[in-house]
């Protein structure tokens, strides 16, 4: 049996969390996602969100606009406002591939737009950038803040 490094048996998967109140659209994201290798998790809606991220802890959102009950606007809104998870990037999804939605979206504080129908073939470039953003961002984090920023997202739950 071959020796495997720590290194090897334990590499970070980034955690992508996939909101859509759509099931075939959640499935459809994620399959778009599968060859990147990242763990997924789904919640169908902002509430569900709101109520799940804590346990999550993503490490890029993907969010749909049009949803029940929470809009997709309302919910980045939500998150950017949140000193627990404005540092997670975004990326809005949504059918309406227009440039005012997009200048919305994104003046709302999501981090990226790309439109249902460009699904497989730029969310996967958009989510790596992003990822690449993310890691940039947490190596700047001096290590003693970290236990305060854990304390955050704890009580952010």
């Amino acid at each position: 049996m071959p020796i495997t490094s720590d290194s090897d048996e334990f590499e970070y998967r980034p955690h992508i969390l996939i909101v859509d109140d759509d099931a075939a659209a959640r499935l459809t994201i994620a399959a778009s996602l599968h060859r990147d290798n990242y763990r997924v998790s789904f919640c169908c809606n902002g509430q569900e969100v709101k109520d799940r991220i804590a346990g999550i802890n993503p490490d890029v959102i993907i969010c749909d606009l049009v949803m029940d009950g929470v809009l997709g606007h309302d919910l980045v809104r939500w998150l950017k406002a949140s000193l627990a998870w404005r540092y997670v990037p975004i990326v809005a999804v949504t059918c309406y591939n227009d440039p005012v939605v997009r200048a919305d979206l994104l003046g709302s504080g999501a981090d990226a737009f790309v439109a249902k129908e460009e699904v497989a073939t730029k969310l996967s470039d958009s989510v790596k950038a992003l990822i690449r953003i993310r890691k940039q961002y947490l190596s700047l984090l001096d290590e003693s803040d970290a236990p305060f920023w854990m304390e955050v997202r704890r009580r952010a739950h």
